[in-house]
This record gives C-alpha cells, sequence and structure tokens, in this order.
C-alpha cells in the first residue's frame, strides 16, 4: 500500500504495530508503525472512512505536541491508541449533538458511508455497539492488539476485556449474519 501522509512518509507497512521504546526512534518512525492500525481504529469507531484520516490527524498532532513525553513511554502506541480513542468519543458526542440540532431544524439530509462492502458493513456494525465494547472490538480485531494490551490501554481487567469481545461477537454475528 502506497500512502502519502500528512508529514511526507510514503510506503507504509501494514504489519501490526509493535511494542517499542521510541525514545530510540523519531516521530516520523512511531507515526509510520502506528499509522495503519490507527487508521483501522478510527474507521470501526467513526463508522466509515470519511472521518477516520481526520481523527487520526488530530491524534497525531496530539503525539506531535506532548513529543517530548511520549518518546519517553515504554509503549508509545498504546498511548496513541489512548488518544485515538478520546478524540473519537469527543467526536462521536459532537457529531450526536449536531444531528439532534439538525433533526430539530427539520435540515437532516440523508447520509451514506460511501461504497458498501464487507469491511464497510462490519465498521457499521461495531459503530453501533455500546462505547467499551466498540473500543475492545475496534482495537482487537482492527488494530491487532492482544487482550493483555488492550487492558492495559482501556485500564480495565482483562477478564472484562474478554467478556466485552465474547458478547461483542454475539451481537455482531447476529447483526452480520455469520
Amino acid at each position: 500500500m502506497d500512502v502519502k501522509l500528512a508529514v511526507g512518509v510514503t510506503d507504509v507497512s501494514l504489519e501490526p504495530a509493535s511494542l517499542y521504546v521510541a525514545e530510540s526512534v523519531g516521530f516520523d518512525e512511531l507515526y509510520r508503525r502506528e499509522y495503519p492500525a490507527l487508521f483501522g481504529v478510527a474507521t470501526a469507531m467513526a463508522g466509515g472512512m470519511n472521518d477516520a484520516d481526520d481523527l487520526v490527524q488530530d491524534t497525531m498532532v496530539k503525539v506531535f505536541a506532548n513529543w517530548r513525553k511520549v518518546r519517553r513511554l515504554e509503549r508509545p502506541g498504546g498511548w496513541c491508541h489512548r488518544v485515538l480513542l478520546n478524540i473519537c468519543r469527543d467526536w462521536y458526542r459532537r457529531r450526536r449533538v449536531e444531528d439532534r440540532f439538525l433533526s430539530r431544524q427539520s435540515r437532516a439530509e440523508q447520509f451514506t458511508n460511501g461504497p458498501s462492502g464487507d469491511a464497510l458493513a462490519f465498521c457499521q456494525a461495531v459503530h453501533r455497539l455500546p462505547s467499551r465494547p466498540r473500543a475492545v472490538v475496534a482495537l482487537y480485531y482492527v488494530g491487532d492488539h492482544s487482550v493483555a494490551e488492550l487492558a492495559s490501554v482501556l485500564g480495565v481487567p482483562e477478564g472484562t476485556v474478554r467478556s466485552d469481545l465474547s458478547r461483542a461477537r454475539i451481537v455482531l454475528a447476529a447483526e452480520l449474519g455469520l
């Protein structure tokens, strides 16, 4: 996949984000390693690709602004995902307020998420999950993180992550007809 990123990085690898100490690498390397997973999580959280790129860019702006702190973290990718989840929650709240306003003004327009497909159907189904299960599914399946990593990023016990995954699988299987 050849992608032109905002900081001029090209040819992003689609390998899952790995755990590493950022102090030995620069911001560009962190961006290159984390971008695919962050984009996937943002797509799942936002229900489509239309807003995902903006959400990831907002995340990376915060990472860059806090780089002196982030580069010393043991797992800066986890910090990036935590920031992304917070940005996605804020986006979702703003979106709900905007939708309520537009419906009151009787100017609500039909919204489409773009081309249909299995991936978009999955993202849309994930988007309808409650907040924590949505984050768990997005980080686990799209972000390719382990249960232990999710527990650490979300600040919940591993059993809670497994429970959320199990319940979400049942709901998603029913919604997707699997």
